[in-house]
């Protein structure tokens, strides 16, 4: 009995264990600061391509902590680049679009819609999730992101609106009803109107 409890502890810690190993791993204070470095060397025209190139060069593991740190790094060198910089990082790593949009957002507030676009068109399937994350760095412009958002990505509207309602179905909840009125009050016709035949027979 002794036994099979400690196989059953020891099968629970290995489990708690797995979860808790990330597949995102932090940076050390030298990589961090190599990376800052790199973006302040290059000219600011080229803030984009350094920061893409840092990403593509990063281990799986480390490519979204090089790409919260480039583009922290390149929108507080610059913050006109912002949008150019969050497209570049995420089409070298797309599955860091949503923290990179919420980082760039924190550092850009006023850019937010602009910088959600860009993430959401350089990683089209992740765009709900980069909407969520926004706007838990920036509630108050979860509207705004969103509508941007699924202006550009129209194949995200579906689940960026279910989202957005809390619904679990589309259009749940509406309620449609039938008036023998209109809106301004006045009755509809009682008969149906005759419809036009606009075909001439040839004679």
């Amino acid at each position: 009995m002794k036994n099979n409890k400690r196989t059953v502890l020891a099968v629970v810690l290995v489990a708690l264990t797995c979860l808790a190993v990330s597949p995102v791993q932090a940076l050390t204070e030298k990589e961090t600061a190599g990376i800052i470095q790199a973006i302040k060397n290059a000219p600011s025209a080229e803030l984009a391509v350094k920061a893409a190139e840092l990403v593509t060069k990063a281990a799986k593991k480390e490519k979204e902590s090089t790409a919260l740190a480039a583009v922290r790094a390149a929108i507080a060198k610059n913050p006109a680049s912002a949008v150019s910089v969050v497209s570049s990082v995420v089409k070298a790593a797309p599955a860091t679009a949503p923290a990179v949009a919420a980082a760039a957002a924190t550092l850009a507030p006023d850019q937010v819609e602009a910088i959600a676009v860009a993430a959401a068109l350089a990683a089209p399937e992740l765009a709900e999730k980069i909407v969520v994350a926004m706007a838990e760095v920036n509630p108050k412009a979860e509207e705004r992101i969103a509508k941007a958002v699924m202006q550009a990505v129209p194949q995200a509207q579906a689940k960026i609106r279910q989202r957005a309602s809390g619904h679990t179905e589309a259009n749940q909840g509406e309620t449609y009803s039938s008036s023998s009125t209109r809106v301004d009050g006045s009755a509809f016709p009682s008969t149906a109107p005759v419809q036009a035949n606009t075909y001439a027979a040839p004679r």
